[in-house]
Protein backbone atom coordinates (compact mmCIF):
# COMPACT_ATOMS: atom_id res chain seq x y z
CA UNK A 1 0.00 0.00 0.00
CA UNK A 2 1.02 3.56 -0.22
CA UNK A 3 1.22 6.46 2.13
CA UNK A 4 1.45 9.95 1.01
CA UNK A 5 3.51 12.23 3.73
CA UNK A 6 2.21 15.32 2.70
CA UNK A 7 2.56 17.55 5.63
CA UNK A 8 0.97 21.50 4.94
CA UNK A 9 -0.93 20.34 2.21
CA UNK A 10 -4.71 20.73 1.94
CA UNK A 11 -7.16 17.80 2.35
CA UNK A 12 -7.78 18.37 -1.27
CA UNK A 13 -4.38 18.09 -2.26
CA UNK A 14 -3.80 15.07 -0.23
CA UNK A 15 -6.73 13.22 -1.87
CA UNK A 16 -4.96 14.62 -5.45
CA UNK A 17 -1.69 12.68 -4.41
CA UNK A 18 -2.99 9.86 -2.86
CA UNK A 19 -5.25 9.71 -6.41
CA UNK A 20 -1.80 10.18 -8.00
CA UNK A 21 0.02 7.53 -5.96
CA UNK A 22 -2.55 5.12 -7.04
CA UNK A 23 -2.42 5.47 -10.77
CA UNK A 24 1.33 5.15 -9.91
CA UNK A 25 1.08 1.65 -8.11
CA UNK A 26 -0.82 0.45 -10.86
CA UNK A 27 1.19 1.47 -13.30
CA UNK A 28 3.88 -0.44 -11.58
CA UNK A 29 2.16 -3.56 -11.29
CA UNK A 30 1.35 -3.18 -14.93
CA UNK A 31 4.87 -2.33 -16.00
CA UNK A 32 5.83 -5.80 -13.98
CA UNK A 33 3.47 -7.53 -15.68
CA UNK A 34 4.72 -6.49 -19.32
CA UNK A 35 8.55 -7.03 -18.45
CA UNK A 36 8.88 -10.73 -18.84
CA UNK A 37 6.94 -10.07 -22.11
CA UNK A 38 9.15 -7.57 -23.44
CA UNK A 39 12.05 -9.45 -22.36
CA UNK A 40 11.09 -12.12 -24.92
CA UNK A 41 10.93 -9.74 -27.76
CA UNK A 42 14.58 -10.31 -29.23
CA UNK A 43 14.21 -14.07 -29.36
CA UNK A 44 11.01 -13.86 -30.93
CA UNK A 45 12.78 -11.33 -33.50
CA UNK A 46 15.35 -13.73 -33.91
CA UNK A 47 12.68 -16.12 -35.17
CA UNK A 48 10.55 -13.79 -36.84
CA UNK A 49 13.78 -12.40 -38.50
CA UNK A 50 14.08 -16.24 -40.36
CA UNK A 51 10.55 -15.73 -41.92
CA UNK A 52 10.69 -14.36 -45.31
CA UNK A 53 7.21 -13.15 -45.52
CA UNK A 54 6.12 -9.46 -44.99
CA UNK A 55 3.99 -10.03 -42.11
CA UNK A 56 6.81 -11.46 -40.54
CA UNK A 57 8.69 -8.68 -40.93
CA UNK A 58 5.76 -6.07 -40.11
CA UNK A 59 5.51 -8.31 -36.45
CA UNK A 60 9.09 -7.73 -36.22
CA UNK A 61 9.09 -4.29 -36.93
CA UNK A 62 5.97 -3.58 -34.22
CA UNK A 63 7.54 -5.68 -32.14
CA UNK A 64 10.90 -3.52 -32.21
CA UNK A 65 8.66 -0.72 -31.96
CA UNK A 66 6.90 -1.62 -28.70
CA UNK A 67 10.11 -2.44 -26.85
CA UNK A 68 11.51 1.05 -27.43
CA UNK A 69 7.83 2.51 -26.39
CA UNK A 70 8.53 0.51 -22.95
CA UNK A 71 12.07 1.78 -22.25
CA UNK A 72 10.97 5.23 -23.13
CA UNK A 73 8.02 5.10 -20.57
CA UNK A 74 10.28 3.76 -18.03
CA UNK A 75 13.23 6.55 -18.42
CA UNK A 76 10.44 9.00 -18.38
CA UNK A 77 8.71 7.65 -15.35
CA UNK A 78 8.56 9.51 -12.23
CA UNK A 79 7.98 9.55 -8.33
CA UNK A 80 5.26 11.01 -6.65
CA UNK A 81 6.45 12.78 -4.16
CA UNK A 82 6.34 11.32 -0.86
CA UNK A 83 4.68 8.25 -2.26
CA UNK A 84 6.25 5.04 -0.08
CA UNK A 85 5.91 1.35 -1.24
CA UNK A 86 7.52 -1.85 -1.14
CA UNK A 87 10.58 -2.49 -3.83
CA UNK A 88 10.04 -5.58 -5.22
CA UNK A 89 12.75 -8.06 -6.00
CA UNK A 90 13.70 -9.72 -9.26
CA UNK A 91 15.24 -12.72 -10.19
CA UNK A 92 19.11 -12.66 -11.25
CA UNK A 93 19.07 -11.65 -14.59
CA UNK A 94 15.75 -9.69 -14.61
CA UNK A 95 14.96 -6.27 -15.01
CA UNK A 96 14.98 -3.88 -12.18
CA UNK A 97 12.07 -1.27 -12.29
CA UNK A 98 13.43 1.95 -11.14
CA UNK A 99 11.35 5.63 -10.47
CA UNK A 100 12.93 8.75 -11.45
CA UNK A 101 12.95 11.51 -9.15
CA UNK A 102 12.37 14.18 -11.16
CA UNK A 103 12.76 17.64 -8.90
CA UNK A 104 10.40 18.90 -11.31
CA UNK A 105 7.39 17.62 -10.00
CA UNK A 106 7.90 18.14 -6.22
CA UNK A 107 6.66 21.82 -6.90
CA UNK A 108 3.73 20.49 -9.61
CA UNK A 109 0.57 21.09 -8.02
CA UNK A 110 -1.16 18.22 -7.45
CA UNK A 111 -4.09 17.88 -9.55
CA UNK A 112 -1.48 18.46 -12.74
CA UNK A 113 0.91 15.35 -10.94
CA UNK A 114 -2.39 13.34 -10.80
CA UNK A 115 -2.63 13.53 -14.34
CA UNK A 116 0.74 13.21 -15.57
CA UNK A 117 0.16 9.64 -13.41
CA UNK A 118 -3.12 9.37 -14.69
CA UNK A 119 -1.25 9.54 -17.99
CA UNK A 120 1.43 6.93 -17.78
CA UNK A 121 -1.06 4.70 -16.45
CA UNK A 122 -2.91 4.92 -19.86
CA UNK A 123 0.12 4.18 -21.65
CA UNK A 124 1.45 1.59 -19.99
CA UNK A 125 -1.89 -0.11 -20.43
CA UNK A 126 -1.87 0.68 -24.05
CA UNK A 127 1.73 -0.78 -24.31
CA UNK A 128 0.99 -3.95 -22.16
CA UNK A 129 -2.54 -4.07 -25.25
CA UNK A 130 -0.29 -3.99 -27.85
CA UNK A 131 2.80 -5.82 -26.68
CA UNK A 132 0.12 -8.69 -26.02
CA UNK A 133 -1.53 -8.50 -29.68
CA UNK A 134 1.83 -7.89 -31.12
CA UNK A 135 3.09 -11.31 -29.56
CA UNK A 136 -0.07 -12.81 -30.15
CA UNK A 137 0.36 -12.54 -34.42
CA UNK A 138 3.94 -12.92 -34.20
CA UNK A 139 3.34 -16.86 -32.34
CA UNK A 140 1.26 -17.26 -34.82
CA UNK A 141 3.22 -16.53 -37.53
CA UNK A 142 6.15 -18.87 -35.87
Amino acid sequence: MCLIGCSGQSDADKALLDEAGRYHMEAIDIQEQVEPVIDRIDSVRTLLAKKTSPEAKAAGQSLDSLKTAFEEWEENLVEVPGLKHDHHEHGEGKHHHHHHHNNDTKDMPADQLRDLQQAFLANIRQIQQQTQQAMERANRLL
